[in-house]
């Protein structure tokens, strides 16, 4: 099945959401995110097990951009996520500095897109 590319850049530089996550166990820890939940742990990203999207936080960057449950996440800043580690995307690729931008390669209903989305400030509470 041929895709078609589709490129899409919504950088939202005018506005920085702030996305509180309570979790136990964490103490104050602030980073940049995407108000997104994606799989954590230690499986890996491989053919027969995408790296999808499970949901959006309404009014987060990653909503503001266009991200929707069920994209699939192909690369994050040109580094390919096949055959790596959960944990790792979520410590080292998607999390950032609040303010920053981090650029998505998405699969959706067969088409390929880029999306360009400023990751806002989270917040982890104990």
């Amino acid at each position: 099945m041929m895709r078609r590319r589709v490129v899409k850049s919504c950088v939202i530089a005018a506005v920085v959401s702030l996305c509180v996550v309570v979790m136990a166990g964490c103490a104050n820890e602030e980073f940049g995110g995407l108000g997104i939940e994606v799989p954590s742990g230690d499986g890996k990203v491989g053919k027969d097990s995408p790296y999808v999207i499970v949901s959006v936080y309404k009014g987060g960057t990653g909503d503001m951009a266009g991200l929707q449950a069920g994209d699939i996440i192909l690369s994050v800043d040109g580094h390919p996520l096949k055959g790596i580690q959960h944990d790792y995307i979520v410590k080292n690729l998607l999390r950032g500095k609040p303010g920053s931008v981090v650029t998505l390669e998405l699969e959706r209903g067969g088409e390929i897109m880029i999306f360009r989305v400023l990751r806002g400030k989270v917040v982890l509470k104990e």
